[in-house]
């Protein structure tokens, strides 16, 4: 593949990523010079590379990932790194969106913000420098399938947006950025990205045999793995876009299902490069260079693994000494050998929280190294499995009353495929197909989709007290369900700073000022 760190329009996205520049400025970015920018249709590809990157790195790396999978209780890590710790407190504090709180925990908010606005920045420059008639080969193949590579970042950029944030901007290559664009609630957004989506499978279908895409590190996607990623994403955005149990109940199920029927058969895993793609990967798995020190398997998932484990790792002694009599979890679930590593150590100190406790680091990539790599230097960097696809389409057939066809489809998957686990009864509760739905989702899937737990774990079910939780449960009460916008770009709208979370917040998305 066309590596995208020797094009200098690719350099100098990634160097106005790293500035942090304000939302508006940032749409804005490229506007007042795009005919300089992009002068012919070799320019095409460099910028639309440039803003893959900035995608990648706003929704993949070790900020924001980390420290919302640790609010999640899908990882414990009990150092202040990457805002891990104070987004883990218990019980939960509300993200504090002032510009005087620390560049780590700051970038919480502003590096998914501001990297996903630049990703959509420059996908408006290619759209609109191609509607201005800049062309590779006179709307032939490779025009179609950098239209749709448009699309598609514009389409998971703003997915990632209304999954995160609970207001966002929407702004397309025919907006006038002289005046001050509205900001779209969440639902809006996603409805956004999801068309989105769609227009880059019709451009795919329609280049056809003559499409490419070549603009994730490492891969190169035909017409079809490119449709069945779109789909897949579409999914995505539509299942997991709640943030409570009853908005949940608003999901457009029959829609989840069309996208899934024509989603990824293979598992999505851009390459990494040692240098602009990296993911937050390598401070999660074992044995990446990282060592035991950074985060560990969270408890409540050890518990979902073995019930006999406590799902909130008990406090410890006086004398320092951990209370578990049994730390070894024992579990029917062969994953529990294959995918994770044991250790009878504890890598935090007492004094940051025993709740960040855990004996057990995931282990995946040194057990099957074809999975991934270290997220950092080499290897893939898997963030959309095809069993998270099947995962999505059995949860719409559960929801749809196609109880039997989603119980088939655990059966065939990765439940029996790589956990060994007994075949669920034909006549399975809906109960019991959801539990096994939600372990799927929680086992399989752990460091995989960035974010996937504090996403599905807002949805499924109501808040819990932090000293009451079980293994497979919604979030902890005070636990953000979504993020605010950064300070500094409210303040580009005049608007004051808000929260979500803590005391006052306790279902996480209730604004506090």
């Amino acid at each position: 593949m066309r590596s995208i760190i020797t094009t200098p329009l690719s350099l100098i996205a990634i160097l106005f990523f790293l500035s942090a520049c304000e939302g508006i400025d940032t749409l804005n970015q490229n506007n007042p010079d795009r005919d300089n920018v992009i002068a012919s249709g070799k320019d095409l590809l460099p910028v639309l590379d440039g803003g893959y990157v900035d995608w990648w790195n706003a929704v993949h790396n070790e900020i924001p990932v980390i420290a919302l999978s640790v609010t999640a209780d899908a990882y414990g890590m009990g150092w202040e790194d990457f805002g891990a710790r104070r987004m883990g407190q218990e019980p939960r504090a509300a993200y504090n969106n002032r510009a005087s709180e620390s560049e780590a925990y700051k970038k919480i908010v502003e590096t998914p913000w501001y990297g996903c606005l630049s990703a959509v920045s420059n996908a408006n420059d290619v759209l609109a420098a191609m509607k201005g008639g800049i062309s590779i080969d006179g709307g032939g193949g490779q025009d179609q399938s950098v239209e749709a590579a448009a699309h598609f970042l514009r389409g998971v950029s703003w997915g990632y947006l209304g999954l995160i944030f609970d207001q966002a901007l929407l702004v397309d290559e025919n907006t006038d950025l002289e005046k001050m664009v509205p900001f779209s609630d969440y639902p809006e957004v996603i409805d956004a990205a999801v068309a989105e989506l769609e227009e880059a499978i019709s451009l795919a279908e329609a280049a056809g045999d003559d499409f490419i895409h070549t603009s994730f590190n490492g891969l190169t996607l035909d017409s079809d793995q490119f449709i069945q990623l779109c789909h897949s994403y579409a999914a995505r955005f539509l299942a997991q876009w709640p943030r409570t149990a009853t908005e949940n109940e608003t999901v457009n199920w029959a829609a989840v299902l069309q996208h899934t029927e024509k989603g990824l058969s293979y598992d999505f895993a851009p390459m990494a490069d040692g240098r602009y793609w990296k993911s937050y990967q390598q401070y999660a798995f074992a044995e990446t260079g990282q060592g035991p020190f950074w985060a560990r398997v969270d408890q409540r998932l050890i518990a979902a693994l073995d019930p006999n484990q406590p799902a909130r790792y008990p406090e410890v002694n006086a004398l320092g000494e951990a209370p578990l009599a049994n730390p070894m979890a024992q579990s029917a679930d062969k994953r529990l050998e294959t995918d994770f590593i044991f250790s009878a150590s504890q890598a935090f100190p007492v004094e940051n929280g025993e709740w960040h406790f855990s004996h057990y680091q995931d282990n995946r990539n040194i057990t099957d190294p074809t999975f991934a790599g270290d997220g950092a230097t080499f290897g893939p960097m898997p963030v959309f499995l095809a069993a998270d696809n099947a995962l999505l389409r059995a949860e719409a057939l559960l929801q749809l009353d196609r109880n039997s066809e989603a119980v088939a489809l655990l059966n065939q998957g990765t439940r029996s495929s790589r956990g060994e686990l007994p075949a669920l009864a034909p006549g399975a509760s809906n109960t019991v197909v959801a539990t096994a739905i939600l372990y799927e989702r929680a086992v399989e899937l752990l460091g995989t989709a960035p974010m996937s737990l504090w996403f599905d774990r807002r949805r499924i079910g109501p808040r819990l007290p932090y000293d009451m939780v079980d293994a497979l449960g919604g979030l902890q009460i005070g636990t953000p369900a979504q993020l605010p916008v950064p300070e500094s770009e409210l303040k580009v709208h005049s608007l004051p700073p808000y929260n979500f979370g803590g005391e006052k917040g306790p279902e996480g998305v209730e604004r506090v000022y």
